[in-house]
């Protein structure tokens, strides 16, 4: 019982001297950075950090906008190096446990993200969940210092951004993990978000009230051969390229409606430009729009009569969002027209971004070099070296299915003809 209690003893005692936070910093010391930019210049990296400001003035009348945030740019011949560098210019040391963003320059892109990331995927502070952005078309610290969204925070803003993704599919949301994860494998090839600033156009009584004359978008994706940029996705191109990659989730579909007579129908869009087949008796009217509410994507390939075929089959459930065509969706042809079309329509825009990553990039950024990779690891070895000469040779082959659950809360179109 005397051993007990003595043990007891010690263990209070200890927890009284051993307790506390190792490592800990105060507040007031540190510059939490949200969003971060890399350019490069005169061989240089220019590192530009969103740092909060934890103790705004409440004299300033100006404060609202001023006192968000501050923004400090540094130099250094390594992105650690411009990160020590800013403790020569700033109050407070950098810490970037909660850096959301990384956006990088057009021209850092071009040569080569990877050389210079080393401490973003060592150093303990930083994150592997942050997002990762190109600038298009320009410096990275030209699209940071505003936030026209509801967020005051631009990294809280572009990650918001990121984040509902989902809702359109237009984007490419992937994060350091993931983009070295395609980097070191030879079967895939990274493509990254974008960041872009837009001057926004409104009519001149709304340019009065709005006081944003720029907004950022994040639409599209940017495709890299290795380390290096080689080119861009846009919007339509990087659904297409999303929905090889099986991360189409609540996007939607919009395709031309044709009338004929007084029955309208969506027809079928097949070729990869766009082109809608139409008779002289058709004409296109409005469109129809098909919301994803689940979509499953399965990739294979495989090698036939010595030639190698890139398949790929996506099977989409969705609804009807909106008709505003004159299509009577109650009966049975109708949704499967609809249907067709839809499955159309995503195998145009498929067709669309595997052509242009094929023939103009020559690069595959879809991951069948791993699927060969798994089914013939022999023939593998062989061509490893040289798979995307090989890819841009492959046949490839797309296969869309669509079924419509809901047709939604009504049967026929909102226009529908009195009297039909």
């Amino acid at each position: 019982m005397k051993k007990y209690f003595v043990l007891l003893i010690l263990i209070i005692f200890s927890a009284q001297i051993l307790s506390g936070c190792w490592g800990s910093q105060e507040l007031n010391t540190l510059g939490i950075v949200t969003v971060t930019g890399f350019d490069i210049e005169n061989d240089e990296v220019v590192a530009t950090f969103e740092v909060i400001k934890l103790n705004p003035s409440s004299g300033s009348s100006n404060s609202d906008d001023s006192t968000k945030a501050k923004y400090v740019q540094t130099r250094g011949k390594t992105i650690f190096e411009a990160v020590r560098n800013e403790n020569l210019k700033f109050d407070r040391r950098i810490y970037l446990s909660h850096n959301q963003i990384y956006i990088f320059g057009e021209e850092f892109a071009k040569k080569g993200l990877t050389n210079y990331m080393d401490f973003l995927q060592r150093d303990h502070e930083c994150r592997e969940t942050a997002y990762l952005l190109v600038s298009k078309g320009g410096k990275a610290y030209e699209v940071m210092g505003f936030s026209p969204g509801a967020e005051d925070l631009q990294g809280i803003y572009i990650g918001d951004m990121m984040k509902n993704s989902k809702f359109t599919s237009k984007l490419v949301a992937i994060n350091i993990s993931e983009y070295f994860r395609n980097y070191y494998d030879a079967g895939i090839q990274p493509v990254i978000g974008t960041v872009e600033k837009k001057e926004k156009k409104y009519e001149k009584d709304m340019e009065l009230k709005n006081k944003d004359k720029y907004e950022l978008s994040v639409e599209g994706g940017a495709v890299f051969n290795r380390e290096k940029l080689v080119g861009y996705l846009n919007g339509e191109e990087t659904r297409g390229y999303n929905f090889v990659r099986d991360k189409v989730y609540n996007a939607i579909i919009e395709f031309p409606s044709i009338s004929t007579g007084t029955d309208s129908i969506s027809i079928p869009t097949p070729k990869v430009g766009g082109t809608i087949n139409t008779n002289k008796d058709s004409q296109i009217k409005e469109y129809t729009v098909v919301e994803i509410a689940k979509s499953k994507t399965k990739n294979d390939v495989e090698i036939q009569d010595g030639k190698l075929v890139l398949k790929t089959n996506v099977n989409v459930k969705g609804t009807v969002g909106e008709e505003l065509g004159n299509i009577e969706i109650s009966q049975e042809k109708g949704v499967y027209l609809i249907e067709e079309a839809c499955s159309n329509e995503i195998k145009r825009q498929i067709e669309k971004v595997f052509s242009k990553a094929q023939k103009e990039y020559k690069t595959d950024i879809f991951g069948y070099g791993i699927l060969f990779h798994r089914k013939y690891p022999k023939e593998w070895e062989k061509i490893k070296d040289d798979w995307n000469d090989v890819f841009s040779d492959a046949e490839f082959k797309v296969n869309v299915k669509t079924e419509i659950l809901r047709t939604g809360l009504v049967n026929t179109p909102s226009n529908r003809i009195r009297g039909e």
